[in-house]
């Protein structure tokens, strides 16, 4: 009696391009992770400077924190002409 395809042993074990394919999706995934981690921690210093020297400026009650320093804008806002 024959097997099928599906039954041999060959066709239950991946080749070894199979598994090559497979490692490099793997680290491109990875890769793009680490990518927008990297970015959105930028993003984040950035916004956290500019957060602090605001508070810094009102922390010495100045009036005029607005001129000295730009205010902090929200994400996606559009900037103003």
């Amino acid at each position: 009696m024959s097997q099928g395809p599906w039954e041999q042993e060959e066709y239950l074990e991946p080749n070894d391009d199979e598994l090559e394919t497979a490692a490099r999706n793997k680290k491109l995934v990875v890769l793009g992770i680490m990518a927008v981690l990297v970015i959105a921690g930028i993003v984040l210093v950035n916004r956290l400077r500019d957060v602090g020297q605001l508070q810094d400026c009102l922390m010495t009650h100045s009036t005029d924190c607005g001129d000295q320093i730009d205010p902090p804008k929200p994400i996606g806002a559009r900037p103003t002409p």
